[in-house]
C-alpha cells in the first residue's frame, strides 16, 4: 500500500508539469470561476486513486490563467458552514456552483478493475445547469495514468472553452443597478431595479462576510427586493445580485454593497393617506413606543410601491430641519406629534402604498411601518359630448366624488392631436341633471365642423388633474335644402311660388331668390321667417312683371343663426302673354255720317273686348270710342259730312291684358253737295225769275230755294231743275234768295251766294 500511495505522489509531482505555456488554452477574459470536486472511489481498489485524480486535475486547472480556480479550504468552509456535500449529483453541483457564483464545476469518480483504472468525468456549466462535457479516461496500470490525465485536462478545457467562446457570442446582459439597503437589527434589506435592456425572470441574492469574499447565494427572488433576516447584531455583511432570464441567462453581478446591523429606532404610526391632485397628503407621528436605539432620531424615508406585498421604493429622505426643527431646538423630532408630507407628481386615479421607516444619526433605519394606502383623485370619466346641434356642442360628465375638488376647466382643440385651449371654468357646484355635470358651448363655433375636448379637475387654479379621454363632436352644418320647388306659369304679371314645408325643426324660415337669367345674378324676393311657410307670390316691385316673361327661381332654408342651405334647384315660369294684336282691320268709306268697321276675330279664346280708338283731323289724338264685345264689327255714327277719320282698335282678354294696337285705317265721310254756282235772277212781268248750274255731283235730286227773312233764310220751295219764278216783290221792296243742292242721300249743300231782286 505504501508502495502505492509513494507512486500516486510521484504522479502528482509529474502532472504539475503538465500545463506548459505550449499546452494552455487562450481565453478571453474575464476569467472562468471553477471548482474541482472530490472524485469519488467506486469501489476499494480506486481508494488513493480518486485523490491523485483529484489532485492532478485542480493543479493542471489551476495553472490556468483565465480560470479563476475556488481554492480548497474555502470550497470546504462553505459546504460545512451550509451542510452541503460534494458529489456529482447535477442539482446539488448546479445549487452549489449557484451559491458560489461559479461558472462550472468538475466531478467525476475513479474504478480499478485488475489493472485497468477508468476514471469517468463530467464538466457542469451552472448557468446551464447541465454537463457541457461528460467523457471517460481508461489507462493500463499506473504507468498510463499520467497520460490519461493529460487527456482528461485537454478535453476539459476545450469543453469550457466551447462554452465560453457561446457565451462571448451572447448579448452581454448587465447586472442589477440602484442596489439600495436598509440595515436593521439583525436583518437587511435590500432592492434594486433592472437596467433598461434586461428582462428578469429573477434574481439571485449573494452574501459574504468580506468584500472580496467568497460569496454565497442567500436567495433566489422574483421581485427586485429582498429581506435578509436572522443576522448577527453589529456585524457588516457584503452583497451583490444577479439577475437572470427565462432562459437560463445570467446577467452580471452588480456592483458590492455593504450593509451594518444594529439598533434602530422603532417605526412610525401612519395615521392617514388623503388623495389629492397628483398628489396624496400622508400624515404620521413617531412611534408611541421607547426605543432601544440610543441614538438620536434624525429623520425619516418614505417608500411607495404599486402593491401592498411591494416592491418598496423611496420616495424622500425627510430631515428633521426639513420640518422647522433646527440643531438647537428645543423639540426633538420624536417628540412632533404629527409629521405631515406630500407625495406629488404621481399619477392620477392611482393607488400607492407607502410604508415610512425612521432613521437615526448612523442611518440606520427602522423596520417598515403598516402599510397605508392611498389614492390621487382619478381624472374626469364618462365625459361625453353630443353635437349635431346649430353651433352648440354639449359636454356631460361624472363629478369627482372628493371635497377637495372645486372645479373643472374645459379643453377644446381643432385636432385630436393639436393644442387645445381651455374655454371654461366650470364650479363643481354647477350641477346638472341627475349626477351629471353639463356645459354647452356655444362660443364661436362653426358649421359642419368637429370639435374636441378634455376636461381636467382642479383644487386651486394651478393644481389640475391630467385632461380626460378627448371626446368630439361635429355641429349641425346647413340646414337641408327645400324640396318640392314649383313655379306657376301663365298668370297675368305675376307668378306663385310653391315649396314642401321642410320637416326638420332646426329650419327658422326661408329665402326666395329670383331672376331673369337662368345664370346670373339673383335677388332676394322674399324672406319668410317661418319653418311652415309654403309659398310666395312674385308680382314685382315698383316695376310690375312683364307679360309673357320668364322668371326664374330658388330658394334656400335658414335656421337661428341664419346659416342657409345650399340653393335648391332652379325653376322658371312665364307670365300671361297679351293678346295678339288684332289684324285684318278695315272700313267703308263715303258713308252718310258713319263708318262702318270691321276686323278679323283674335285667335286667343279668352279675348272678350275690342277696344275702338278713332282720331280726326280736328283732333289728332286717338280716343276710344267705344268697347265692342262678342263682336267683330263696329259702325261709327254721327260723324261729320265730308270729314277724314283715323281708326285702330286694341284686344282685351278676360284678365284684362290689352294687346298691342291694329294697323291705323283712314276713312272719310260722304261730303255735302257743293253749293250752287252761278245763281242769277231778274225782276220780269211782275215775277221774280232765279237761275243757276247744276251741281256736279252725280247723285243731286233737287235743289231748295230759299228767300231771306227776317230770322235768316226760309225754305220757299223746292225744284228739280235749275230755274224758279214766283210773283215779284212790290214796287219799292226787294227779295233775297238763295239756292242749296240736295243729293238722293238727302245730304244738302251750303247755301249758294245770296241773289237781290227788286220790284218795279
Amino acid at each position: 500500500m505504501a508502495k502505492k500511495v509513494m507512486y500516486c505522489v510521484c504522479i502528482l509531482l509529474l502532472m504539475m508539469t503538465i500545463c506548459s505555456p505550449t499546452m494552455r488554452v487562450a481565453h478571453a477574459s474575464p476569467q472562468v470561476k471553477i471548482s474541482v470536486f472530490n472524485f469519488g472511489a467506486v469501489n476499494l481498489e480506486a481508494s488513493g486513486y480518486n485523490t491523485t485524480v483529484t489532485n492532478m486535475l485542480m493543479n493542471s486547472l489551476g495553472a490556468e490563467p483565465s480560470y479563476a480556480l475556488l481554492d480548497r479550504k474555502e470550497l470546504e468552509a462553505f459546504l460545512s458552514l451550509n451542510d452541503l456535500q460534494q458529489n456529482d449529483n447535477l442539482e446539488n453541483v448546479v445549487n452549489i456552483g449557484t451559491r458560489l457564483g461559479l461558472n462550472v464545476i468538475v466531478v467525476g469518480s475513479v474504478e480499478k478493475k485488475g489493472s485497468i483504472i477508468a476514471v469517468n468525468c463530467k464538466v457542469v456549466s451552472i448557468e446551464q445547469k447541465r454537463p457541457i462535457l461528460n467523457t471517460q479516461v481508461r489507462s493500463l496500470g499506473d504507468a498510463g495514468l499520467m497520460g490519461e490525465g493529460r487527456k482528461l485536462h485537454t478535453r476539459i478545457t476545450a469543453a469550457i472553452s466551447s462554452q465560453a467562446m457561446k457565451q462571448e457570442e451572447k448579448p452581454s446582459m448587465l447586472g442589477p443597478v440602484n442596489v439600495q439597503k436598509r440595515s436593521g437589527n439583525k436583518r437587511v434589506h435590500l432592492s434594486w431595479e433592472n437596467p433598461p435592456s434586461m428582462d428578469a425572470a429573477g434574481y439571485e441574492v449573494f452574501r459574504s462576510n468580506a468584500e472580496s469574499g467568497p460569496y454565497a447565494k442567500v436567495a433566489q427572488v422574483s421581485r427586485p427586493e429582498y429581506l435578509d433576516q436572522g443576522l448577527e447584531r453589529n456585524t457588516t455583511y457584503f452583497y451583490k445580485i444577479r439577475a437572470f432570464n427565462s432562459r437560463g441567462g445570467h446577467s452580471d453581478y452588480s456592483s458590492v454593497i455593504s450593509a451594518e446591523t444594529a439598533l434602530t429606532p422603532n417605526p412610525p404610526v401612519i395615521l392617514r393617506a388623503e388623495g389629492h391632485v397628483k398628489s396624496i397628503q400622508l400624515t404620521w407621528s413617531p412611534s408611541p413606543i421607547a426605543s432601544e436605539d440610543p441614538l438620536k432620531l434624525v429623520g425619516y424615508k418614505l417608500y411607495r410601491a404599486k402593491a401592498q406585498d411591494g416592491p418598496y421604493k423611496e420616495v424622500t429622505n425627510i430631515l428633521g430641519k426639513d420640518l422647522g426643527i433646527g440643531v438647537d431646538a428645543s423639540t426633538t423630532l420624536d417628540k412632533l406629534f404629527k409629521v405631515t408630507y406630500t407625495d406629488k407628481d404621481i399619477a392620477d386615479g392611482e393607488d400607492y402604498h407607502y410604508r415610512l421607516t425612521a432613521y437615526n444619526e448612523k442611518n440606520l433605519e427602522s423596520e417598515f411601518s403598516s402599510c397605508i394606502k392611498g389614492t390621487t383623485i382619478p381624472v374626469v370619466g364618462h365625459l361625453s359630448a353630443q353635437g349635431d346641434i346649430i353651433r352648440e356642442v354639449r359636454l356631460s360628465w361624472t363629478p369627482i366624488d372628493s371635497s377637495f375638488i372645486r372645479g373643472y376647466f374645459i379643453y377644446r382643440g381643432t385636432s385630436e392631436t393639436g393644442d387645445f385651449t381651455k374655454i371654461k371654468k366650470v364650479d363643481a357646484s354647477d350641477t346638472g341633471e341627475g349626477k351629471q355635470l353639463q356645459y354647452t358651448d356655444k362660443e364661436g363655433l362653426g358649421d359642419k365642423t368637429r370639435y374636441y375636448y378634455r376636461v381636467t379637475a382642479f383644487e386651486e387654479v394651478d393644481m389640475e388633474t391630467s385632461p380626460s379621454v378627448t371626446v368630439s363632436a361635429v355641429t349641425r352644418g346647413k340646414p337641408p335644402v327645400p324640396q318640392g320647388l314649383k313655379a306657376q306659369s301663365g298668370l297675368v304679371k305675376k307668378v306663385d311660388i310653391t315649396w314642401t314645408v321642410s320637416p326638420q325643426e332646426e329650419v327658422t324660415g326661408y329665402n326666395v331668390y329670383w331672376s331673369r337669367e337662368k345664370v346670373g345674378k339673383y335677388e332676394l324676393l322674399k324672406r319668410l321667417d317661418s319653418r311652415t311657410a309654403e309659398s310666395v307670390t312674385h308680382r314685382g316691385g315698383y316695376e310690375k312683371l312683364l307679360d309673357n316673361t320668364t322668371y326664374y327661381y330658388t330658394i334656400t332654408a335658414f335656421n337661428k343663426v341664419d346659416v342657409e342651405s345650399d340653393l335648391s334647384e332652379t325653376i322658371s315660369a312665364t307670365t300671361k302673354a297679351r293678346p295678339s294684336q288684332p289684324f285684318g282691320l278695315k272700313g267703308e268709306a263715303f258713308k252718310v255720317k258713319e263708318v262702318p268697321l270691321a276686323w278679323n276675330a283674335n285667335p286667343e279664346k279668352d279675348v272678350t273686348v275690342y277696344h275702338v280708338y278713332r282720331a280726326s283731323d280736328v283732333d289728332r289724338e286717338f280716343s276710344r270710342v267705344e268697347k265692342v264685345k262678342g263682336q267683330t264689327s263696329y259702325v261709327d255714327k254721327d260723324l261729320k259730312d265730308g270729314h277724314a277719320y283715323r281708326y285702330r282698335i286694341q284686344a282685351e282678354d278676360k284678365d284684362e291684358l290689352l294687346s298691342d294696337f291694329s294697323e291705323i285705317v283712314s276713312l272719310q265721310t260722304k261730303p255735302k253737295p257743293k253749293k250752287p254756282a252761278g245763281l242769277v235772277g231778274d225782276f220780269r212781268d211782275g215775277k221774280a225769275e232765279l237761275s243757276w248750274k247744276s251741281g256736279s255731283e252725280p247723285d243731286i235730286s233737287h235743289y231748295v230755294v230759299y228767300e231771306k227773312r227776317f230770322f235768316g233764310l226760309e225754305k220757299i220751295d223746292t225744284v228739280k231743275t235749275t230755274q224758279f219764278s214766283e210773283a215779284g216783290p212790290v214796287k219799292g221792296k226787294t227779295k233775297k234768295y238763295a239756292v242749296t243742292a240736295v243729293d238722293k242721300d238727302g245730304l244738302e249743300s251750303e247755301p249758294s251766294e245770296e241773289i237781290a231782286i227788286s220790284g218795279r
